[in-house]
């Protein structure tokens, strides 16, 4: 841990690792000394570097007393799936209930290739958590998902399950076609062991359970069964 930095309501911590998550991605840390190899927690990086990474946290977050800067974290990773590679000048839509953390790597990628990204918010967020060329709009989450879904190439879902169906709704609804790769929702579970092994971010989805660790966590919002 290299840096702690206030942002807006929140804290940002900055590393420097060798492990390197792509959008999409995330790692798992393990905050407390144990042996116990399932006693850790997901890091969803905000921002991604070729010599580390940054997370996001509330102030209340518990992983704050373990981080400070000079500490060293215990790593493994990356673990799930990374996004394909976006075509230039991507224009994509992230939606978010409360925390669109998880979803900033992919405007960065985006933004960084030509594109754009709109965050659609259901609640407000610190602005200096965000980068000034994200487009920003807040209000209900559906209604602003059928607005902005007929301009986006890609939408990025970080909303709890029930917001999922709603969601999907409307952006078929807007689109003459939703193709099973246009929207991906994060399915946000107990992930322990970053392997599959242990069975516990398992995730019903059409084709039958997967698992978020190793499948997702982002899914096709075509194929959850919610």
């Amino acid at each position: 841990c290299t840096q702690i930095e206030l942002v807006g309501d929140r804290v940002r911590a900055h590393f420097d690792s060798d492990l390197i998550p792509a959008p999409g991605q995330f790692l798992l840390a393990r905050l407390i000394p144990a042996f116990d190899p399932y006693l850790r927690r997901p890091l969803f990086p905000t921002q991604i570097a070729h010599s580390g990474f940054a997370v996001v946290l509330s102030p209340t977050d518990p992983a704050l007393k373990a981080l400070v800067p000079g500490a060293k974290i215990d790593l493994i990773g990356p673990v799930g799936a990374a996004t394909p590679d976006f075509p230039s000048r991507t224009r994509v839509l992230l939606v978010a209930d409360s925390d669109p953390s998880a979803l900033l790597p992919f405007a960065a990628r985006v933004v960084a290739q030509g594109g754009t990204a709109t965050l659609l918010l259901s609640t407000h967020y610190p602005l200096d958590a965000l980068d000034p060329e994200i487009e920003l709009r807040i209000g209900d989450l559906p209604t602003l998902a059928a607005e902005f879904a007929p301009s986006a190439d890609l939408v990025f879902i970080c909303a709890g399950r029930a917001l999922h169906r709603p969601i999907h709704r409307r952006l078929t609804e807007a689109r003459s076609f939703v193709s099973r790769e246009y929207a991906r929702a994060l399915v946000t579970c107990p992930m322990p062991c970053g392997t599959g092994a242990c069975g516990a971010c398992a995730v019903k989805t059409i084709h039958g359970w997967k698992m978020a660790c190793v499948d997702g966590p982002f899914f096709s919002l075509t194929e959850l069964d919610t």
